[in-house]
């Protein structure tokens, strides 16, 4: 792949339509700098060798980076970027942004939506941008205990309820989802809805079916769960825990619930 020799040294600049302003490429974000891949030309492997081209140092994101980029990234408008992350080679069901109603493919691979904060399972092949880092990778932090009152995260102090404590099958509304929530009185504690960051965060690509560790959050379902943020009035964000996406759905559609304590 031809090298574009003024990218290194300037950074290209883009125009950013959301905001008519001309912004660059070239990204520094304190722990490091990030660039951006100026078109949608790039196959997963295409993307990986696009990230080589500019050093040594220099190499995709990985999901969990991408998602976890400050707001005032200038993503292109409309533009996904590829992780490095695949999925199981074993004849997965893919479908838009999810967790399976597309078809079949051998392997996928988990690219970033920016604008609506989604994480999409989509064939390798798929042409979209490359998202690229400077910096040595940092593995997400999992430091759990498993308690009377279920799973808590020592990191951040956060409890997860017990499966065991409620019906995990049962399905809700996002309205639903809160107020059963809200309404559990497991040992006198208080409990909510998980907000995005939280529910995502116990997503792990090392286990697929369900993406998590079954030895703290047990056998949970392959599907959506609820989280309480929002795209719109209309539409709720979702975690998908078959192999860990992230989408939107209608708040009158129905998902499993977690809910956390503090």
């Amino acid at each position: 792949m031809k090298r574009l020799k003024s990218f290194a040294a300037d950074c290209w600049p883009i125009i950013v339509l959301r905001f008519s302003l001309i912004l660059s490429l070239c990204v520094s974000i304190g722990w490091g700098e990030i660039r951006l891949s100026p078109s949608e030309h790039y196959t997963q492997e295409q993307a990986q060798e696009y990230c080589r081209s500019f050093g040594s140092s220099w190499r995709q994101m990985s999901i969990h980076e991408l998602f976890a980029l400050p707001s005032n990234i200038p993503f292109v408008e409309g533009f996904s970027y590829w992780s490095y992350n695949r999925g199981p080679s074993d004849n997965t069901e893919i479908g838009t942004g999810s967790e399976g109603d597309g078809g079949i493919i051998a392997m996928v691979g988990y690219s970033f939506f920016p604008k609506e904060r989604n994480i999409t399972l989509s064939p390798p092949t798929k042409k979209i941008a490359a998202a690229c880092t400077d910096i040595p990778e940092i593995k997400p932090s999992r430091n759990y205990r498993l308690r009377v009152e279920g799973t808590e995260d020592n990191s951040s102090g956060l409890l997860w309820h017990s499966l065991d404590a409620t019906d995990k099958r049962a399905k809700f509304t996002f309205d639903q989802a809160h107020e059963k929530c809200e309404s559990l009185t497991l040992h006198g504690r208080a409990w909510r809805v998980p907000r995005l960051e939280e529910l995502y965060g116990i997503v792990d690509y090392e286990h697929f079916r369900p993406s998590v560790d079954m030895r703290y959050f047990g056998a949970m379902m392959h599907r959506y769960y609820w989280s309480s943020e929002s795209l719109s009035s209309a539409e709720g964000y979702v975690v998908g825990f078959k192999l860990g996406s992230v989408a939107t759905v209608n708040k009158g559609e129905t998902a499993y619930l977690r809910c956390v304590s503090e």
